[in-house]
C-alpha cells in the first residue's frame, strides 16, 4: 500500500481556493487562485506524491497496477465541449498525428480516456446529445437558417447538423440570445441558466452553439453519471470525484482558451450513442462514513485496483492514518483490509 497525496492543477476555470480542504500544506498566499483538480495516480502529466517521500506513485507503480486517474475537481465556469478518444484512436493520434505539424502535441498519451463523475457538492453539467428536434427548435428560436437541403429525418441528420455548425462563424448577438431562445423553445429554468453561464463566461465563443446540441444535467451530492470515449460534454460547475482510466486526451471544440482540433474531435465524436447508466462504468465509487462515532467500517476485497481518498476527518487502513486529501493506494495483487472512516472517504474500485 501507498499513501500518496494529490498533485495540483491551477487552471483557470477553478474554484478559487476550491480544494483547500484536501491541501494539508498549500501555501495560503495562493488560497484565492483558482483550484481546478487534484489528481491521484500514475498519470507522467501528475503523477501524484509520496507522503513522506522523495518519490512519486510513478516511481514505484506502473498503470498496469494504477489503470485509473482518480480526481478531485471545482469547477466555478464551465469546461470545453469535449470529447474523448476511443483506444485505436488515441494510439494513432500519439503515435502518429502527434508527429505532424497540424496536430503536433493533440493527444496527450496512447489511451483511450473514459470517466464517471461522482457529485459532493450541486453539479451541473452538459452530457451527451439533446433530442435532435429540441436542438432545431432553439435554432429556430434564434432564427438561424440550417443548412440547404437539410432534414431531420437523414440517416446522419445529428452529424450534419453538428458539422455544419462547427464549420461556420455566427454574429455575436446569435451567441448571446441562446438563454432566451432556449426560454423561448420551452425548456425548464434550469437548462436556461446552464446557457446563461456559458454566453457569460464565454462571450463571443463559438462553442456557445455547440454546446446547445448537448443535454443539461443537473446532479445532487452523490448521484454519478459515467461518461464513456465519443460522448461529448462540458463539465458547468460544482464539485466532484472523477475517476477515469489513466489518460489525459481530450479534443476540445470550443468553450476554451486551449488548442481546439475540430476535425480530430469529430473523428472521435459517437453521434448515436446515448449516455450510458452508471453501471455500465468499468469502476465505481462509494463513498463512506460521516463525522460521527463510532466509526463506519468496511472490508475491501483483494483481486481489485483501490483507491481510498479520505475527505473529511479521518481514516485508518491497518495502523495507517489518512488524512482529508491523503489517498491509501492498493493494487489487486495487495490482500483485503478493513477501512474504518471516523469521517468520510470515497473507495475508488476497479470491477473484475
Amino acid at each position: 500500500m501507498q499513501v500518496i497525496s494529490g498533485a495540483l492543477k491551477n487552471y483557470e476555470w477553478g474554484i478559487p481556493g476550491g480544494l483547500s480542504p484536501w491541501l494539508a500544506h498549500f501555501d495560503k498566499g495562493q488560497s484565492l487562485e483558482p483550484q481546478a483538480e487534484l489528481w491521484f495516480g500514475v498519470h507522467p502529466s501528475g503523477a501524484s506524491q509520496i507522503v513522506d517521500s522523495d518519490l512519486t506513485l510513478e516511481q514505484v507503480l506502473n498503470r498496469d497496477q494504477v489503470p485509473v486517474l482518480v480526481k478531485i475537481l471545482a469547477a466555478a465556469k464551465p469546461l470545453s465541449v469535449q470529447v474523448h478518444p476511443h483506444s485505436d484512436f488515441a494510439l494513432e493520434g500519439y503515435s502518429e498525428l502527434n508527429n505532424t505539424q497540424k496536430f503536433a502535441s493533440a493527444f496527450a498519451d496512447p489511451h483511450e480516456k473514459i470517466e464517471l463523475l461522482y457529485a459532493l457538492t450541486p453539479f451541473t453539467a452538459l452530457c451527451g446529445w439533446r433530442p435532435l428536434e429540441q436542438v432545431i427548435e432553439i435554432f429556430a428560436a434564434l432564427s438561424l437558417e440550417l443548412p440547404e437541403g437539410y432534414s431531420p429525418r437523414h440517416r446522419d441528420a445529428r452529424r450534419e447538423l453538428f458539422e455544419y455548425f462547427v464549420s461556420n462563424q455566427f454574429p455575436l448577438d446569435t451567441l448571446d440570445a441562446i438563454p432566451q431562445a432556449v426560454r423561448a423553445a420551452g425548456l425548464p429554468e434550469s437548462e436556461i441558466s446552464a446557457y446563461t453561464t456559458v454566453a457569460a463566461e464565454y462571450p463571443g465563443d463559438q462553442g456557445a452553439l455547440l454546446a446547445v446540441f448537448l443535454q443539461p444535467i443537473s446532479l445532487v451530492p452523490g448521484d454519478s453519471i459515467y461518461i464513456p470515449a465519443g460522448i461529448p460534454h462540458s463539465y458547468i460547475s460544482g464539485t466532484g470525484i472523477e475517476v477515469m482510466t489513466s489518460s489525459d486526451n481530450v479534443l476540445r471544440l470550443g468553450l476554451t482558451p486551449k488548442p481546439i482540433y475540430a476535425e480530430l474531435a469529430l473523428r472521435a465524436l459517437d453521434f448515436e450513442t446515448s449516455l450510458p447508466p452508471v453501471s455500465a462504468a468499468p469502476f465505481g465509487v462509494e463513498v463512506i462514513g460521516a463525522l460521527s462515532l463510532p466509526p463506519v467500517q468496511i472490508d475491501s476485497p483483494t483481486g481489485q485496483f483501490r483507491l481510498v481518498l479520505c475527505l473529511d476527518g479521518t481514516v485508518e487502513i491497518g495502523d495507517t492514518t489518512l488524512l482529508p486529501g491523503n489517498a491509501a493506494v492498493l493494487t489487486a495483487a495487495e490482500p483485503t483490509v478493513r477501512i474504518s472512516a471516523a469521517g468520510r472517504c470515497a473507495i475508488v474500485r476497479t470491477k473484475i
